[in-house]
């Protein structure tokens, strides 16, 4: 199985306040549709912790062509292209019904050892994750986040109950949801994101507070999460301009 294809309703619980796909939930939709290719080739979670080691995202990049809405079903393509060293990226393109591209996305994963936390190789993996040679890449690889040229705010935020998932730490999907919850409704409203580029770096333990360095600028945003000076995730990206096709709510939204 070179690729893996499924197809996606996008729900209420899917969009947000205007009836978008919410970029958080674009995040949950990669990362499992990953682990359910990867479970299909034999890679999944079961077989690497019998070999003591999990699969860890360490990148993430989206770019938003046009937002499905609200009842819209999205067709995911993703595959596994050759890993970079101890890197194994991993490709996606989500289209309409009608085959309209509506966005791509690329992502860097590593086999970690569970004790240890270093990244590990594992013949098994490079035996079955295929290369995929002839397939081309809908974008490049993931970029690294770049922090924006505009003025800090800082914040101090608690992770809760509902930010942590079955492994114990903070969901990786959660730093789109605070990104929007900086932006906020009068911001999104007109200017939803373009790009959205992840990078990360730690993973987020326990329940001390980490701290939010926040930037917005014409067009651009960053936001980078830390925790006593360790740099733990780094966000990144563009906004839409206002009146963009692209950013249209749904039409059934509230207005």
């Amino acid at each position: 199985m070179q690729d893996f294809r499924i197809s996606y309703l996008l729900r209420s619980a899917c969009c947000d306040r205007f009836g978008r796909w919410k970029p958080d939930d674009i995040l949950a939709a990669m990362q499992e549709t990953a682990g359910e290719h990867s479970h299909r080739l034999g890679l999944g979670r079961g077989p690497l912790l019998e070999q003591g080691a999990v699969w860890v995202l360490t990148r993430s990049e989206v770019r938003i062509t046009r937002y499905p809405v609200y009842l819209e079903t999205v067709q995911i393509r993703t595959f596994p292209t050759a890993p970079r060293r101890t890197l194994y990226p991993r490709f996606f393109t989500f289209t309409s019904e009608n085959g309209e591209l509506l966005a791509t996305a690329g992502s860097y994963w590593a086999v970690v050892d569970i004790h240890s936390g270093a990244m590990v190789s594992l013949p098994k993996v490079n035996e079955l994750m295929p290369r995929n040679d002839v397939l081309p890449k809908p974008m490049g690889y993931p970029s690294a986040a770049r922090e924006a040229d505009a003025s800090e705010r800082k914040i101090q935020y608690t992770p809760r109950f509902g930010d942590f998932d079955m492994n114990g730490h903070v969901n990786n999907t959660r730093c789109a949801a605070w990104l929007c919850d900086l932006m906020g409704d009068k911001v999104l409203r007109d200017t939803p994101l373009e790009t959205l580029i992840v990078n990360y770096n730690r993973e987020i333990r326990g329940e001390d507070p980490v701290d939010f360095s926040w930037r917005r600028g014409a067009g651009i945003y960053s936001l980078r999460v830390s925790r006593e000076g360790s740099y733990l995730i780094d966000v990144s990206g563009t906004l839409m301009p206002p009146g963009f096709e692209g950013g249209k709510p749904s039409p059934t939204a509230a207005p």
